[in-house]
């Protein structure tokens, strides 16, 4: 059975992912540094009937010895974790830099770059130990180097994540792991509805190419359970992706949006 560690995953993405591995038959640990949304998580895991496949584990993911008690826990429980996704992340308000508190800039690069090296390093490392895995990490916003007003630090931590995860998967075609990546598209989750829906822009934007987090992330965990290929990018905003989305989009907005 393919056992799965997700990151930041008691909301959003992360928790859709959760759920999505989970009913295609998974073990999933899901990580996070709340107590309460990690204890709201488990109760609806639970009440799904997904209580003897999944464990919850508090994890700060800016503390590498929290990650590494991550690793542990879910090894201790399951044995070989397969798949380590590297889910979390953490946006300031949609303001230029000098209006934020320096706190809201240490938070972001601490959760959403630091959480990520981390979280690789200590899969990495311990995927080598068991012979193999698949680590992924989550790309957004930077990606193409667009410019989002407003989200400055938010946006140079995502660049910074993709420069990394560029040259992880370069550093790692030498040994038995692979690295791979995720564009997840546009979902409506707190995060997103916090910061580009924060204008009215931004909600048009969101209306018009935003899909529910459950329907999105069961496509993409059917997509990381497909996957045999190192270096590849699950990318949900190509082209013909948003295409669809734009054509759709008088229907979904006609008839309201299912989960």
């Amino acid at each position: 059975m393919t056992t799965v560690v997700i990151t930041g995953s008691s909301k959003g993405i992360g928790f859709g992912l959760a759920r999505a591995f989970l009913a295609a038959g998974c073990n999933v640990t899901v990580g996070s540094e709340g107590a309460e949304g990690l204890a709201a998580a488990e109760k609806e895991l639970t009440e799904a009937g997904f209580r003897e496949r999944f464990l919850a584990v508090l994890c700060d993911v800016g503390i590498l010895d929290e990650v590494e008690a991550l690793w542990q826990q879910s090894a201790d429980r399951f044995g070989r974790i397969d798949i380590w996704i590297n889910s979390v992340a953490s946006a300031h308000r949609m303001v230029p830099l000098w209006k934020l508190e320096h706190e809201e800039i240490a938070g972001t690069v601490d959760v959403t770059l630091t959480g990520t090296l981390n979280g690789s390093y200590v899969a990495m490392r311990n995927m080598i130990v068991q012979g193999g895995g698949h680590l992924y990490n989550m790309e957004e916003q930077g990606l193409d180097g667009s410019i989002l007003e407003g989200m400055g630090v938010f946006g140079a931590a995502k660049a910074a994540v993709h420069y990394f995860s560029r040259s992880l998967i370069e550093e790692a075609r030498s040994t038995s792991v692979k690295v791979s990546t995720i564009v997840p598209g546009i979902v409506r989750t707190d995060l997103q509805a916090e910061t580009a829906g924060a204008t009215t822009q931004g909600r048009l934007f969101l209306s018009v190419f935003g899909e529910n987090v459950f329907p999105a992330t069961a496509d993409i965990a059917a997509q990381i359970l497909r996957n045999r290929r190192h270096g590849n990018c699950i990318n949900r905003m190509t082209p013909p992706d948003m295409i669809g989305k734009l054509v759709g989009a008088p229907l979904r907005i006609l008839f309201g949006q299912k989960e």
